[in-house]
């Protein structure tokens, strides 16, 4: 495909991305409660519905609507567009059962999960959509970012003096060769979690992100 045919394709996507919030915005949800747009990234749009549905479900903190669930919602939207761009293996049924089971397991009883999942708008289809989601691109992720540089004897302390109170029981810091390992996993998500952030910074200016909060 030429460049003018990719940015032709890019705006249809846009364009009937945009159409369809349009039409959405008129459609009662669940409860009789108005959906709305609060974002589109590239074709992709994220309603009211997919906030509420994410901190109902307990897959990301309830924040009652916080801006930064939205943030961390177009993030993934990102992040997944990216994962769908390569061969990402699939999770098997059991796993996705799991991960439904721990959901359902953050609610009084299953009822509680029912109303709940009907409350936002899902399915047991969706829901199970979700979890596989959130699996792919853990599995994406730990395959780009798994193998952060080891770091050295010096930076390990540093980080344990600069992190003195994630190591203290009580009032009590525990020596540093109790904890070595601890203060190494520590350090290196730290580190993962900056390549994750600097890499979705770089998506960002490559997709067109439009918020309509």
């Amino acid at each position: 495909m030429t460049g003018d045919g990719r940015r032709r394709t890019r705006a249809r996507r846009r364009l009937g991305a945009l159409t369809a919030a349009s039409l959405m915005l008129a459609l009662p949800a669940r409860g009789d409660i108005i959906d709305r747009v609060l974002a589109v990234v590239g074709g992709d749009v994220i309603m009211l519905s997919d906030v509420r549905a994410v901190t109902t479900l307990g897959l990301m903190p309830d924040t009652s609507g916080d801006p930064d669930v939205l943030t961390r919602l177009i993030d993934r939207t990102l992040i997944l567009a990216e994962v769908n761009r390569f061969v990402v293996p699939e999770p098997d049924a059991a796993e996705v059962e799991r991960g439904v089971a721990a959901l359902r397991a953050r609610f009084a009883n299953p009822d509680r999960f029912r109303e709940a999942v009907e409350a936002v708008g899902l399915t047991d289809t969706g829901v199970a959509r979700l979890v596989r989601d959130d699996r792919r691109i853990d599995s994406y992720l730990a395959q780009r970012f798994g193998s952060a540089v080891q770091p050295t004897e010096a930076e390990l302390a540093r980080f344990y003096r600069d992190h003195d109170d994630r190591y203290t029981v009580g009032e009590e810091p525990q020596p540093f060769q109790e904890v070595r390992e601890q203060v190494r996993s520590d350090l290196q998500e730290e580190r993962r979690q900056a390549l994750i952030a600097d890499w979705v910074g770089r998506l960002r200016l490559r997709v067109t992100v439009t918020r309509l909060e």
